[in-house]
């Protein structure tokens, strides 16, 4: 029963979805726009808007006199100055929370900042007149009126950018998501309705999965398979997210199974209500959506992730541009010692089984993929995987770059692209996945592919397969941005010791 078609989500007709929010939902819930309207980073850049104002209003006189610059170069950095500047923080604050500009829950719509943020600002105005009064400091009613409008137009367009950011730009820049839908009752068909809006994903809904199901959800998908089919599916289909729609009173057993086949994939879940626990998920988090879910993350997912990506493509960019001498001349020796191309592009499954082209320098003869099946009988490894210490397809030069690991630079094309890390789970080919018997091996693919791995600074190809999948999932586990600095260093290494390479 598992489809290989992927349906879009289907528009369900007015009277359908209004029924459906009515009764699995309300409009007591604060949107999740009114919550980014309430962030730290929001909440940062107001305070920071406030000091600009103050120092307008500090320096409105000057500017009335020409004597702007001069008058800021004259402001002196000074215990008093700090200790006004962060009494004047504490009392704005204060006037921001009382006046509920961070209160998602009574700001539901952009428009009632036009007058809210005004009427704080003039609260905020009238607090700077017992300060400077304090300090001896004189004030007028024009400097009173600049820092008014000042902050007045700060605040609002913080605001409007925020809209215009979450609104118009953000949407755009989606990455895509293939999600399966555990059920198919109301519950199931609201979360499907759902979708389309998510401002973080755009969401692509391969189907629904559920024992018994219901009636109502062709439009939106086909039904994939029962839940006693989901660890198959998750094995032979790319799905980055399962969501589980199904109520927990009624299939309460059926949740615990799927959340416990979607622990050993690692394949992120989303659930609604009740928390259940698993043995690989790193955290867990409430989804500001109507139908109230929460996301069971299998990997670490949070600020390092994306400095490593950072990281990752920088250092790889530059290592291309310091490396392109080099890369002419293997490519120079790879024409000269073999017919065929320079570079040798294989299949090879990255993150969430997603496949994409690997890049190495051409080892072997051209044909070497298609006389693989001659030399099986020969593999020295046990798995799934092959390898051969004497494999008669690699050419003369190919085993020197398989001895020095050069074949693998131009993986750092890769990493630029966003397909692999410098760190991580080797990408492996689509025959040796293919050949997968268990479920919980797919783990290996909840984070993108690496240039070097535990496995390889411990024996690299002296590492049998069950050794090599546990150190991927030791690595997953206990990820560290200092781990990732470690095994680059190690790697270092073994290259040098040319360990296990061949």
């Amino acid at each position: 029963m598992l489809s290989n078609a992927e349906f879009p989500i289907k528009a369900a007709t007015a009277a359908h979805t209004s029924s459906l929010r009515r009764t699995l939902s309300g409009n007591s819930k604060p949107s999740l726009l009114a919550r980014q309207l309430a962030s730290p980073s929001v909440q940062f850049l107001d305070q920071a808007a406030m000091l600009l104002a103050y120092t307008l209003t500090r320096l409105e006189a000057p500017v009335r006199q020409g004597q702007a610059v001069a008058a800021y170069l004259a402001m002196q950095v000074s215990v008093r100055n700090l200790l006004t500047g962060v009494v004047l923080l504490l009392i704005w604050r204060s006037l921001f929370w009382f006046m509920g500009m961070y209160q998602p829950h009574i700001n539901r719509r952009g428009a009632v900042f036009l007058w809210k943020a005004p009427a704080t600002v003039l609260l905020c105005a009238a607090a700077l007149l017992p300060v400077f009064w304090a300090l001896g400091f004189g004030i007028h009613p024009r400097a009173l009126a600049v820092f008014w409008f000042g902050a007045s137009v700060l605040l609002l367009t913080i605001r409007a950018s925020v809209l215009t950011y979450e609104e118009s730009i953000r949407p755009l820049f989606r990455p895509v998501r293939t999600v399966i839908i555990c059920g198919t009752g109301p519950l199931a068909r609201m979360q499907a309705l759902d979708l389309p809006g998510n401002r973080n994903f755009r969401y692509q809904l391969l189907g629904f999965v559920d024992n018994d199901p219901h009636a109502g959800t062709e439009s939106m998908g086909p039904v994939l398979c029962g839940v006693r089919d989901l660890e198959r599916l998750l094995m032979h289909r790319p799905v980055d997210e399962v969501i589980i729609g199904l109520p927990l009173k009624s299939h309460f057993g059926e949740v615990e199974k799927i959340v416990a086949i979607c622990g050993r994939a690692g394949v992120q879940i989303q659930y609604s209500l009740d928390l259940f626990n698993t043995e690989v998920a790193k955290k867990q988090k409430v989804v500001s959506d109507r139908t109230n879910r929460v996301v069971m993350e299998m990997v670490h997912h949070d600020h390092r992730v994306l400095i490593k990506d950072i990281i990752d493509r920088c250092l790889a960019f530059a290592g291309l541009m310091v490396l392109w001498p080099l890369f002419a001349v293997i490519g120079l020796a790879i024409k000269l010692s073999s017919p065929g191309p320079v570079f040798f592009v294989q299949k090879r499954f990255g993150l969430n089984k997603r496949r994409f082209g690997m890049i190495k320098f051409r080892s072997m003869v051209v044909d070497a993929e298609a006389r693989q099946a001659q030399l099986e009988h020969l593999n020295e490894t046990s798995g799934p995987t092959f390898k051969m210490k004497r494999d008669p397809r690699v050419t003369r030069v190919g085993a020197f770059l398989r001895s020095t690991s050069l074949d693998e630079l131009p993986q750092l094309i890769n990493v630029v692209r966003g397909e692999m890390s410098l760190v991580g789970p080797r990408p492996l080919p689509t025959r040796d996945v293919e050949r997968f018997s268990e479920p919980w091996l797919m783990r290996r693919f909840s984070v993108k592919p690496g240039i070097t791995s535990m496995w390889q600074v411990s024996g690299r190809s002296n590492t049998d397969f069950d050794d090599a999948i546990q150190l991927d999932l030791r690595y997953i586990d206990f990820w560290t941005p200092l781990l990732d600095l470690q095994i680059l260093c190690q790697t270092l290494g073994a290259v040098i010791r040319r360990s296990g390479a061949y």
